[in-house]
């Protein structure tokens, strides 16, 4: 039994215990939609207790976890020097199922988070022959979207939907990647802007009946302007996937809030891991799937750049199902806050020197890192 100061309506805390839960039993049996939740409290001796969750006409726990709309520490209720109480150990053998949905985020969006950029060089600078400007461009703008993780954060964080501040943008952003990927994936390819000779390779030079060398004709000059069209797709998609991604960090932080001492840092180090073995996935499928002659590389086959895009679609498909069956993710309980309060609370921590010290160095390091 985990004990907890949940917040009233009158903003004053008043402390309850919350019964052990089970999730796995969640995955067992048939539930309707939409889910009816009723807290029941029962009188105790000591403490009220807030028992069982109905789902339509069968009963399910629910996953004790702290107020979602709730953003302050609590003390005094939390196990093991947890920072908040009533979490959910999202490790536990019985939540091995919404382990993985969880977990599933970090590796679709490493396999995204590395594998669109990389696509750049072969595609833009090797088969369209886009100006190296124009190269370098694509290649920043596809990384766009990471610069308004801000933003996107303070938007899952005041604007819950259906009572949901995660889960709901984790969906949209699947959707809305997988969409634009398969719209690249459908998109027709013009003509190479190079001629291909007969070895497979770009014929970029021809030799003058005098011995001299000079730059050959481009079989398709268009192809070279037909690159912002495709640079406007990858954005797309990245955006999808990047609102995802914070939506999985807001989740991240309610998980590891409620790790017991001794095993803080799991949660977060778990899931970067994870999405590092995506982005190692990705590497593989460019480096060995898109090496042929046409986009620069040197193997005789290799997959087109509309097959790619096939393929990494296919984790962006995947996550909109296992997003809706395999995370999980308790109502707010209460009003969100304000933008107004959301930016003061924000302004209070940037103010910090620990949390400033942090920020100027994530401002910093990119920029001495960059220098060449």
């Amino acid at each position: 039994m985990a004990g907890g100061a949940v917040a009233g309506d009158d903003g004053l805390a008043s402390t309850h215990a919350y019964e052990s839960v089970d999730l796995g039993a969640m995955t067992a049996g048939t539930t309707t939609r939409p889910m009816r939740e009723q807290l029941i409290r029962q009188p105790s001796s000591t403490q009220p207790v807030l028992t069982e969750v109905e789902l339509g006409a069968k009963a399910a726990p629910l996953p004790a976890m702290e107020d979602a709309c709730s953003l302050d520490s609590e003390e005094g209720g939390a196990i093991g020097g947890a920072l908040a109480s009533g979490g959910i150990d999202i490790f536990a053998p019985s939540n091995r199922l919404f382990c993985v949905g969880y977990l599933a985020q970090y590796f679709a969006v490493g396999i995204l988070y590395s594998g669109l950029p990389a696509t750049c060089y072969g595609f833009f600078l090797g088969y369209l022959a886009v100006p190296a400007h124009t190269y370098a461009t694509v290649v920043v703008m596809t990384t766009l979207p990471w610069s308004f993780k801000l933003f996107f954060g303070m938007l899952n964080d005041t604007v819950p939907i259906q009572g949901q501040r995660r889960k709901p943008y984790m969906l949209i952003g699947w959707s809305v990647c997988a969409f634009f990927l398969l719209v690249l994936a459908a998109q027709p390819l013009p003509d190479p802007y190079w001629c291909v000779g007969p070895d497979g390779r770009y014929v970029k030079e021809r030799t003058l009946p005098d011995g001299k060398t000079t730059a050959a004709e481009p079989c398709n000059a268009d192809a070279a302007t037909a690159g912002g069209g495709y640079a406007l797709l990858m954005i797309l998609a990245a955006t999808g996937y990047v609102v995802a991604d914070v939506a999985a960090d807001g989740l991240t932080v309610e998980y590891a809030r409620a790790e017991p001492e001794k095993r803080r840092g799991t949660t977060q180090t778990t899931a970067y891991l994870t999405r590092a073995l995506g982005q190692s996935v990705a590497s593989l499928i460019i480096g060995f799937g898109m090496n042929s002659r046409l986009y620069n590389g040197s193997f005789d086959w290799g997959l087109s750049y509309p097959q790619v895009m096939g393929l990494f679609a296919l984790p962006a498909l995947a996550m909109v199902p296992i997003t809706a069956m395999l995370v999980v993710e308790p109502a707010c309980s209460r009003r969100p806050r304000s933008l107004r309060e959301y930016l003061h609370t924000s302004w209070r921590l940037i103010r910090g020197g620990a949390f400033f010290s942090v920020v100027l160095f994530s401002f910093l390091s990119p920029m001495v890192a960059n220098i060449s």
